[in-house]
């Protein structure tokens, strides 16, 4: 009788298999090196994330050269439109570019119904929002601050994808401000400062991740860090082989009239853009641990809000652009428009494996993407228009690579998942 009412000790879900109880304490959880957010959930649930669960050196490779080439080829293209085809138009290419970044996730819609074209669609429909749903009830800061962080009527309960469109508006003004301040500072500071300057958002990356994310910085992290922004200003001020003669008739002769204001509005710019990747990564990140490709479907969804957005409202802002005359809206050439569309295309495939590539590291080692197409632009002026890099452009592209490996070791070797 007692044999039949007592239940083997494994059955029982706080004993150990020696009969003794196993109770945990919260100071167990919360010391626990491998996970700070433990609950007694988890904690019996949940397995220790590994490192090949949760990120791919050869996906983060392959979206990191994709950055890259996209950032490279953007600079390219939009220098060769404005300078020589003439179609100056910066704020009319920034709202194309980051409206167009809506296009990546409906390339993934149009795939996804592709590939289950057997169900109905509104099955489709159903299945894919109660997916997108589940994804960004993962995110923490919807956990925690969601309530809080919705734009919702008094009474009504906001739900994931509430949270999801009010942040990524967010997320999608301190992005424009950081496109803004780029062309804006262009009209009063040097191309060199205005490059050195805004390669330095790796710093503000790192800077706004420590309080913001909760992250600790390795030691070779920082040194990566002041590495890359000792080679930019390398790169960008160490070429002193150009001649500009002052001569008052020639409009390239008063580039940089105003160099302090420009650099001040390029700092704003590359303060808003390292706070872009972090707000990104915190806002449209999953905290769990999970397969790469996974993550896909929540980040293009983000990336796409940010292009509906901005398409939305930035407009009014051209149209008042127009009439003060500061930049006429004016129809491009065919010419033009074939160009344009090679700069817009590389600039939407940059600007969202870029926010892949936070999402599968951290903001610090997406923010190298920029300082890294810094050096290969150059590389690119010396192969294809003949302009032989100086003895600066390589000593401080040695010193951006150095940096790189550094943080690539600190990513991949010596922190582990994080």
């Amino acid at each position: 009788m007692d044999m039949d009412r007592r239940k083997p000790a494994q059955e029982q879900p706080f004993l150990a298999n020696d009969g003794s109880t196993l109770d945990i304490e919260l100071s167990q959880l919360e010391d626990d090196p491998h996970d700070n957010d433990r609950t007694i959930f988890n904690y019996y649930h949940e397995p220790k994330p590994s490192k090949s669960g949760t990120r791919s050196p050869l996906l983060i490779t392959l979206a990191l050269l994709v950055t890259v080439l996209g950032f490279v080829v953007n600079t390219e293209a939009t220098e060769y439109v404005e300078s020589t085809l003439g179609w100056k138009k910066p704020m009319a290419t920034m709202y194309i570019t980051h409206s167009s970044l809506a296009l990546p996730w409906m390339i993934h819609l149009l795939n996804d119904r592709f590939r289950k074209r057997d169900v109905s669609y509104t099955t489709w429909v159903r299945d894919y929002n109660n997916r997108l749903r589940e994804s960004i009830s993962t995110i923490d800061a919807y956990a925690t601050n969601g309530p809080y962080m919705m734009l919702k009527r008094q009474g009504q309960v906001g739900g994931p994808l509430d949270f999801l469109a009010t942040v990524m508006a967010i997320v999608t003004a301190v992005l424009t401000v950081s496109g803004c301040s780029w062309f804006i500072a262009l009209a009063f500071t040097t191309p060199a400062d205005l490059t050195a300057i805004y390669n330095c958002s790796t710093f503000f990356a790192a800077a706004f991740s420590v309080p913001i994310l909760k992250e600790r910085l390795g030691r070779y992290s920082i040194i990566a860090v002041l590495l890359s922004i000792v080679g930019t200003f390398v790169i960008a001020y160490g070429d002193t082989t150009a001649e500009h003669p002052p001569d008052e008739s020639n409009a390239a002769s008063k580039v940089g009239t105003s160099r302090l204001f420009g650099n001040v509005i390029a700092s704003v710019g590359a303060l808003a853009f390292g706070l872009y990747e972090v707000l990104f990564k915190k806002w449209a990140c999953s905290s769990r641990p999970s397969d790469p490709k996974s993550s896909l479907p929540l980040t293009l969804a983000a990336s796409a809000l940010t292009g509906v957005y901005t398409f939305a409202t930035l407009w009014v802002f051209l149209v008042a652009l127009h009439f003060v005359g500061i930049e006429t809206l004016e129809w491009p050439s065919l010419r033009v428009w074939a160009w344009l569309t090679i700069a817009v295309i590389s600039g939407v495939v940059s600007i969202t494996t870029l926010a892949v590539l936070v999402v599968w590291t951290d903001p610090v080692f997406g923010s190298f993407a920029n300082v890294l197409s810094m050096a290969f632009v150059a590389f690119n002026d010396w192969l294809i228009f003949g302009l032989a890099p100086s003895m600066a452009t390589y000593i401080g592209g040695g010193v951006v690579v150095l940096a790189f490996g550094l943080l690539s070791w600190e990513t991949f070797y010596r922190s582990g998942p994080r």
